[in-house]
């Protein structure tokens, strides 16, 4: 055997004793990470702001955070902050999600009633309705057009406000539409 040969062989049996070192050692760091952001999304389940909002800035601030699970930590601490009235503080969170992940339909469908609340349906129907290209057919598709039907009603186009009412019930026939708009549903 050549020297050459002798040091790839050498090469690659350090690369392959290497190898599971460090994934366990990638593995040790990304388990807190994952640990912090189930015990946020947890806290924020539960109604505890404050906690959740501290664990996933711990998470959103942590430099070792994979890149795919930041937007999802600041949509949940974005829907605590809008839980306290922070509605600032939320849709710079979730605005954030947005641009990191513009396929985030979650994102969407949360900025939209936080912007719904601020009585600005003009702009939560825009959400809306990229929530809706973002998704399939099914439930959670049916609550973005009921959402959107709620927002045109608020601003009187009441024609999309039936249409997207019609299409949320043919999505979901057990969705429930507001006593109020019932009557543009009739024949």
């Amino acid at each position: 055997m050549t020297k050459r040969n002798i040091l790839l062989l050498a090469l690659a049996i350090l690369v392959l004793c290497a190898s599971p070192v460090l994934a366990a050692k990638k593995k040790a760091v990304l388990d807190p990470i994952n640990a912090d952001y189930a015990k946020g999304v947890q806290a924020v389940n539960e109604r505890h702001w404050n906690d959740g909002i501290a664990l996933l800035t711990k998470v959103i601030d942590n430099p070792a955070t994979p890149k795919e699970i930041v937007p999802l930590a600041l949509t949940n601490r974005g829907s605590a902050y809008a839980n306290k009235k922070m509605t600032t503080e939320a849709l710079a969170d979730i605005s954030k999600a947005i641009e990191l992940n513009p396929d985030y339909t979650s994102a969407y469908y949360d900025r939209a009633r936080i912007l719904a609340m601020q009585n600005k349906h003009a702009e939560a129907i825009a959400d809306l309705t990229k929530a809706i290209e973002h998704s399939k057919a099914g439930k959670p598709q049916a609550v973005y057009y009921k959402n959107r039907a709620l927002s045109y009603g608020a601003m009187t186009n009441l024609d999309a406000a039936k249409a997207d009412f019609i299409k949320a019930k043919e999505l979901d026939p057990s969705i429930k539409v507001p006593v109020h708009y019932k009557p543009l549903l009739k024949p």
